[in-house]
C-alpha cells in the first residue's frame, strides 16, 4: 500500500527506481521485427519494442534511433534486453547492444544472418529472454519517494471536455507531483501552437522561455514548408467533431495539462529530464510517437487524457487513461482508468479529480495494472525526421 508521497518500487543497482520488470525485445531493423515478435510472444514478461526502421534512413534518424533504443534497454522498468539483428542493416546492432550494456541490466545480441535462420535466432532469443525472466521473482519492491518518479503527460483523441475537465485535472495532478520533487514531462509541440507564450512566461529563466518559443516557431515553419494546410491535422477531424474548432483552442486546452508550475527545461525528443519539476519535450502531436519519446526519456508511467477515447498503451511503461467525457467513459469503460466526467456533471472539483489521479499513479507505481496493460496495448512509433530511401 502507498501513502501520500511514497510508493513500492524496485530499486535498481544504478540508484534509479522501476515500477515494472520488463525484458525488452529490441529489433535493430524492420527486417528483424518478425523474429523479435516471435520471441516476445513466447516469454512471459517480455516487452516488444515494435521498431521497423534501421535501414534506408538518414544518418540523423539512425543516430536518434540507436540512442533512444539504447535508452529503452537502460530504462528503469527494464531488467534485461535481447537485441535481434538481421545482419546487414544500417543501424549498428553491435553498437546498440554495447550502449545498452553500459547499464546494469544484461543484454544479449543475436543476428539472423550470422546464426543462419529465423528459427535458430528465435530459439536463441527465447532462451536468453527466459533466463533473464527467471530473475524477475527475485526483485523485491521497497518504499520509494514520489520524487523518484518521472511522469510523461500526453493527450489524444481530445474533445471539448478535455479542456473543460480532464486536462485541468491533469494539471492539478502535475502540480502535486512538482510540489513533491518529481519530474514531469509535457509534450506535443504542434499542439502548443498559439499557447506557447503561456508556458514561456512561466519559464524559470529567459533562456528556457526562449527555447520554448523557438521550438514552436520551428515546428510551425516545418509544417508550413510542406505546402499542406495543417488545419485538419491540428486539430484532427476527430477533435473537430468533438467540438474543438482551431489549433489555438486545442493548444489552450493542452497547456492546462502542465498545471501552474514553473517550466524548468525544454528537452529534445527522447531526452531525459535533468531537473525536478515541469519540463517540455519537443515531440509530434502523434500519440504513439510522442509517448515513445516520453518513455525513452525514462518516464516510468505515462498519464494520458482522451475525450473521444484512445485505448493505446506501451510495452515498457503503464499508461493511465483519463477521460473528461461521461459518455466516453460509459461507452469505453474497459479502456479507461479514471472518469473525470464527474467535473462536467458537477459531482467533483478539478482538484478532487487531480488528487484521484495522483493516488492512482502511486498505486500503479506500486504494481496496480492499468486498462491498457490488461488489454495488452503496446503501441510504439519512433520519430523520423528525414526521408526513407
Amino acid at each position: 500500500m502507498s501513502n501520500n508521497n511514497t510508493f513500492m518500487g524496485f530499486r535498481r543497482p544504478d540508484g534509479r527506481v522501476g515500477v515494472r520488470n520488463g525484458i525488452a525485445i529490441i529489433p535493430s531493423c524492420g527486417c528483424a521485427n518478425h523474429a523479435a515478435k516471435l520471441i516476445a510472444a513466447q516469454v512471459p514478461g517480455a516487452a516488444l519494442l515494435d521498431y521497423v526502421g534501421g535501414c534506408g534512413e538518414t544518418e540523423m534518424d539512425i543516430s536518434l534511433a540507436t540512442r533512444l533504443l539504447a535508452q529503452y534497454g537502460r530504462h528503469p522498468n527494464v531488467v534485461g534486453s535481447v537485441v535481434i539483428s538481421l545482419g546487414c542493416e544500417t543501424l549498428n546492432a553491435q553498437e546498440l547492444a554495447e550502449q545498452i550494456s553500459v547499464g546494469w541490466a544484461p543484454c544479449e545480441l543475436f543476428g539472423i544472418q550470422q546464426l543462419g535462420s529465423t528459427r535458430l535466432t528465435v530459439e536463441r532469443g527465447i532462451a536468453a529472454a527466459t533466463k533473464m525472466a527467471e530473475r524477475i521473482p527475485f526483485y523485491r519492491r521497497e518504499l520509494c519517494d514520489i520524487s523518484e518518479l518521472t511522469i510523461g503527460l500526453e493527450c489524444g483523441g481530445s474533445d471539448a471536455t478535455s479542456g473543460m475537465a480532464a486536462n485541468p485535472a491533469m494539471g492539478s495532478f502535475s502540480d502535486l507531483l512538482a510540489e513533491c520533487g518529481a519530474k514531469i514531462i509535457l509534450a506535443e509541440t504542434s499542439e502548443m501552437l498559439g499557447a506557447e507564450d503561456i508556458l514561456s512566461a512561466r519559464a524559470v529563466t529567459p533562456e528556457v522561455g526562449s527555447q520554448m518559443l523557438r521550438i514552436v516557431r520551428e515546428c510551425e515553419a516545418a509544417l508550413k514548408a510542406t505546402g499542406e494546410d495543417f488545419m485538419g491535422k491540428q486539430p484532427s477531424p476527430g477533435n473537430v467533431r468533438g467540438g474543438i474548432t482551431t489549433v489555438e483552442e486545442k493548444a489552450l486546452g493542452d497547456v492546462l495539462k502542465g498545471g501552474t508550475s514553473p517550466l524548468v527545461d525544454v528537452l529534445a525528443y527522447g531526452e531525459p529530464p535533468r531537473r525536478p519539476g515541469l519540463s517540455f519535450m519537443d515531440t509530434p502531436g502523434n500519440d504513439p510517437c510522442s509517448v515513445t519519446g516520453l518513455v525513452a526519456a525514462g518516464s516510468q508511467i505515462v498519464v494520458f487524457t482522451t475525450g473521444r477515447g484512445n485505448p493505446m498503451g506501451h510495452s515498457i511503461a503503464p499508461v493511465i487513461k483519463i477521460t473528461g467525457n461521461p459518455e466516453t467513459y460509459a461507452r469505453m469503460a474497459e479502456d479507461m482508468d479514471i472518469n473525470a466526467g464527474t467535473i462536467v456533471r458537477g459531482e467533483e472539483t478539478v482538484a478532487q479529480v487531480g488528487r484521484r489521479i495522483y493516488e492512482l499513479c502511486l498505486q500503479v507505481a506500486g504494481g496496480k495494472q492499468v486498462a491498457a496493460e490488461v488489454l495488452g496495448h503496446a503501441e510504439f512509433m519512433m520519430l523520423r525526421r528525414g526521408p526513407t530511401y
